[in-house]
């Protein structure tokens, strides 16, 4: 993602958030983490497959916590450019 951002001259509108021992699926804080889910096929016949998220308890719940906290704040500054400071979000 980053070297196409690169290519089309936006690197500057591109954030990547790195946690260590995080896992693969970041959801919002309190979510139960787990480190693998199953699912079903849309095949025929179907099929049960693994996804194995991986990531430590501790450092994924911490990593859940800081990308929530700094998605908000990455929406407004990038989505809401033409807003008039002050404005509420509550009306949108």
């Amino acid at each position: 993602m980053r070297e196409m951002m690169e290519r089309a001259g936006n690197s500057h509108l591109l954030t990547v958030l790195s946690y260590k021992n995080a896992g693969h699926l970041i959801e919002p804080p309190f979510t139960p983490f787990t480190r693998a889910s199953t699912f079903k096929s849309v095949t025929n016949p179907p099929f049960t497959m693994m996804a194995l998220w991986g990531g430590e308890l501790v450092a994924h719940s911490r990593a859940q916590d800081d990308a929530w906290r700094k998605t908000p704040v990455f929406l407004r500054e990038n989505l809401y450019v033409g807003m008039k400071p002050g404005a509420s979000f509550s009306n949108l």
